[in-house]
């Protein structure tokens, strides 16, 4: 659902809950006996009253506790950013070219899996396989590095600096994907609606054109911020979501190296 256009996934919501509130309190309005409402409709406005400031609370609620998490999510993901960068940065101007280029190949495969397969996944709420595998290779390729000089050894340890920083940014936005809203959760929320706009159909209105239309305004407003929970609930899918911008960036980095590299051989000659 949330592959679609966010705005077409909006209309579809609020036209949901449009047609549900209007033409819900239409048909009430023809099969149920007006003079029982009037006779009862004090206490079915207090009724409905409670009831909608409870719901509004509940929205409230879950809409601050995702926002929440979309926030520390973007946060993390933008730390491990940084820290794929800076890590990019010391394999790239280390000294030893030769261990430098080899570190720098099963790098460079690593960051293809995230951008290529792991974030894609993500969207579907599935763990990568191929990426942890890259991963491993780079902290086991690093680990074999041999520093020549007091230099070297100053630099390979600014490198699993940077390496286990990634680590620490990667693990916490793969755990990310599991913090969803949990179905149990979901349930108050859609009988809520329900009974939200159950009760504004026991309301007694005079005219029944205007009741259809404020009860159908009710269901978009509803829908409005279902649509904002989602949203924010899956901060990785649709054309709205997180996307790995630091891990392509290390890819136009060494794109733009190697024509510089190329542009300079071709002087030489």
């Amino acid at each position: 659902m949330l592959q679609i256009s966010p705005l077409l996934f909006f209309i579809l919501i609020i036209s949901f809950g449009a047609i549900f509130g209007g033409l819900g309190t239409l048909l009430f309005r023809k099969y149920v006996r007006l003079k029982i409402l009037r006779s009862h409709n004090e206490v079915t406005g207090f009724l409905f009253v409670s009831i909608a400031s409870f719901y509004a609370l509940l929205l409230s609620f879950v809409v601050f506790v995702v926002w929440g998490q979309l926030n520390e999510t973007r946060d993390n993901v933008s730390k491990e950013g940084s820290s794929a960068m800076g890590l990019y940065r010391d394999i790239k101007y280390y000294p030893d070219t030769i261990e430098s280029k080899q570190l720098m190949t099963v790098y460079l495969d690593f960051v293809f899996n995230v951008i290529d397969e792991e974030f894609p996944n993500m969207e579907h709420m599935k763990q990568s396989r191929k990426t942890p595998e890259s991963f491993s290779r780079v902290f086991y390729k690093m680990e074999h590095l041999n520093p020549k000089n007091q230099f070297q050894i100053q630099l390979v340890a600014e490198m699993f600096n940077h390496l286990n920083e990634l680590a620490i940014y990667r693990g916490l936005r793969t755990a990310s994907i599991e913090t969803e809203i949990p179905s149990p959760i979901w349930l108050p929320l859609m009988f809520g609606a329900i009974i939200t706009i159950l009760c504004a159909m026991l309301l007694d209105i005079e005219h029944i054109h205007m009741h259809v239309i404020l009860n159908a305004l009710l269901g978009i407003f509803i829908g409005m911020f279902l649509f904002i929970i989602i949203l924010l609930d899956h901060p990785y899918a649709g054309s709205l979501g997180i996307k790995p911008k630091a891990f392509k960036q290390i890819f136009t980095l060494e794109q733009w190296a190697n024509e510089l590299q190329q542009k300079k051989t071709i002087q030489i000659k």
